[in-house]
């Protein structure tokens, strides 16, 4: 099976490691000017992995096949499109032109990018992931990640209208192998929609106090977040979307003298932490426009939405 990771990020590149250690043959896409610099050194990747009863810390460089241009006429049972959801816009024009018969396999936070997908691909041409796994940041010279032991840690993926087909079923195979607990969803669109509300409001109120480790101990940041989220799920219910479906999303429903002290739990995890500490100090420009998204659709839906808003005013102080 030959897999291109498209995007050469965090996720993207830690999900290829983890996948090439597995036995499969990886290619990486970088961008123009990237290619040989890559060749020779290899991406640096330091890792803490919690998939054990033991956190085990690794540092690696990992050599997968390089190119910088992607062509009609390649070989690639799937491409992994790892690449920040703002890139989205620039990347599907290519992949019309050059996917060829890849299954093209979207890893990325969606909200409202389905009819924008569907005018550059075909329905046959991909599906659905989500690289709920992994986590992390990364620098001029290295990759910083972790790799989630928690239960409900998992990689969600499936087709856009519920079938379980054989080419999820092949990609179930070889994340299964890899060590990255896939599982199927009948369901991937309400997964992804109802994940992107909880994951503005909880980037929003980690970024608004400050940091993971001080997000835990604010009581009263945790409070307003957890009802941000509600309102971001009460959107993706006027849309159509239940949240009640996903058994994730019942946390956000329990009274908040419940909800709060389950929270601190849940998110003092050391591998949730470092993930969260990667994506606000990494990605800031996607969470914000993630917080706007879910306010728009907050006016478009006629749903208020004066938590997350006022989460939003405490980042862009």
């Amino acid at each position: 099976m030959k897999i291109l990771i498209y995007g050469a990020g965090v996720v993207g590149c830690t999900y290829g490691w983890q996948l090439s250690k597995a036995g499969y043959d990886i290619t990486v896409l970088v961008r123009k000017g990237q290619k040989e610099v890559v060749q020779k050194e290899g991406i640096h990747i330091t890792c803490s992995d919690f998939r054990e009863k033991i956190r085990k810390d690794t540092d690696i460089v990992f050599k997968p096949t390089v190119i910088d241009e992607l062509l009609s006429n390649n070989d690639f049972e799937y491409i992994i499109v790892s690449t920040n959801k703002l890139q989205l816009s620039s990347i599907l024009p290519i992949l019309s032109k050059s996917a060829g018969k890849a299954n093209v396999v979207f890893f990325q936070n969606n909200w409202d990018a389905f009819t924008e997908i569907d005018k550059y691909l075909k329905p046959e041409q991909y599906f659905f992931a989500f690289p709920f796994m992994v986590g992390g940041g990364k620098d001029d010279k290295s990759i910083h990640c972790a790799i989630s032991g928690l239960k409900y840690s998992n990689t969600p993926l499936g087709e856009k209208d519920g079938r379980i087909t054989p080419r999820v079923e092949r990609l179930f195979v070889a994340l299964d192998k890899a060590g990255l607990k896939p599982v199927i969803s009948n369901q991937i669109v309400v997964w992804l929609i109802t994940h992107y509300a909880v994951a503005a409001g909880l980037s929003a109120g980690i970024m608004s106090a400050g940091s993971a480790p001080q997000f835990i101990e604010n009581t009263p940041i945790i409070k307003i977040t957890m009802k941000a989220i509600r309102e971001g799920l009460a959107i993706c219910k006027k849309m159509g979307i239940n949240p009640n479906t996903e058994k994730a999303n019942r946390l956000y429903y329990l009274p908040l003298f419940i909800c709060v002290p389950i929270a601190k739990k849940i998110y003092s995890n050391d591998a949730l932490q470092l993930m969260f500490e990667g994506h606000i100090n990494h990605s800031p420009a996607e969470i914000r426009q993630m917080i706007d998204d879910i306010i728009d659709s907050g006016v478009k839906y006629s749903i208020a939405t004066p938590n997350l808003a006022q989460l939003k005013s405490y980042i862009s102080s």
